[in-house]
């Protein structure tokens, strides 16, 4: 990251806090819903598979850089295994997208995967792997999928730029400590981050009154030196998640082209789960921890043209 880049970092915050704008920072672009994984906590509605077109991903990403977005996330669905649409006969892949996203403007790129597949060619700054458990990943994802994990994540070639997110549901919220543990000792993860599991697909929702004791086991392991990528601050928010949000740090785009300014679930915010939301918050508050670690999330250099 360049001095001119780092430089937009504390106009965009004088813009927000002082002069009262919503400046998104980052973007989210669901490209796919297609995903070879059935997850039992996945609200993606797959009914009628599709993808975005190349042209449309670059609209969206235009759109978001003029808005002020310096970060894009690309997200699906399995959005790493997908072909885009370009021209009769061509078609785009995920490394063309954050090639497009680079080119644009935009500082850095992340993809989320589930791991299922070899992604050792992935071109992102960084990249997030869904893990759900030990024992739960199976039963969440199916028979064989951890092993699939451990299997692809030894073949990516910079563990640096990989790190693990864990949604708890109430299938896995026993195995916590065991996923913090299997990261910890990775030689091939850098990091985890967590979020709860919002009540919109076929889990039940983990109730609040279970978070605090939740939140104090996975800050016990933080002050132990372990690298769980939320910050203190952030997971203390979503232990009360009534806290005011700030959402609108990230536009999120959806698979049909909406695009929002923050989440697009306004129903559930006083119960939300999304370590995002929390982070946003603690960014807002000018939390020099946050700011550190997102920055160092973000800076890791690529092959990009």
């Amino acid at each position: 990251m360049n001095l001119k880049q780092l430089l937009y970092f504390p106009a965009w915050f004088f813009k927000i806090r002082f002069l009262g704008k919503k400046i998104p920072l980052q973007t989210v672009i669901f490209v796919t819903n297609k995903c070879n994984y059935n997850c039992l906590h996945c609200c993606v509605d797959k009914s009628e598979p599709h993808s975005m077109t190349y042209k449309e991903i670059k609209e969206h990403l235009l759109y978001s850089y003029k808005l002020g977005s310096r970060f894009v996330d690309f997200e699906g669905g399995e959005c790493g295994f997908e072909k885009y649409y370009y021209l009769p006969g061509e078609y785009k892949n995920i490394n063309d997208l954050c090639a497009l996203a680079k080119s644009i403007g935009f500082y850095s790129t992340t993809v989320t995967t589930n791991a299922s597949y070899d992604f050792s060619l992935f071109n992102a700054e960084h990249v997030f792997v869904s893990i759900d458990g030990i024992k739960a990943h199976d039963i969440i994802r199916g028979e064989g999928a951890f092993e699939k994990l451990k299997e692809n994540i030894a073949k990516f070639p910079h563990p640096e730029r990989i790190s693990a997110n864990m949604v708890i549901t109430p299938i896995n919220k026993e195995e916590i400590s065991e996923v913090i543990e299997f990261v910890q000792s990775s030689p091939y993860i850098n990091g985890i981050s967590f979020n709860f599991y919002n009540s919109v697909g076929r889990a039940k929702e983990l109730c609040i009154n279970e978070r605090q004791e939740i939140i104090n086991t996975i800050i016990e392991f933080k002050k132990h030196g372990y690298n769980i990528l939320n910050t203190e601050k952030g997971l203390n928010y979503l232990a009360n998640p009534d806290f005011k949000k700030v959402c609108w740090i990230t536009n999120f785009i959806t698979l049909d082209g909406e695009r929002c300014s923050g989440c697009s679930d306004k129903t559930s915010c006083n119960v939300c789960g999304l370590g995002m939301a929390a982070e946003m918050r603690t960014l807002y508050d000018f939390n020099l921890k946050t700011i550190l670690a997102g920055l160092k999330l973000r800076c890791y250099k690529t092959n990009q043209v």
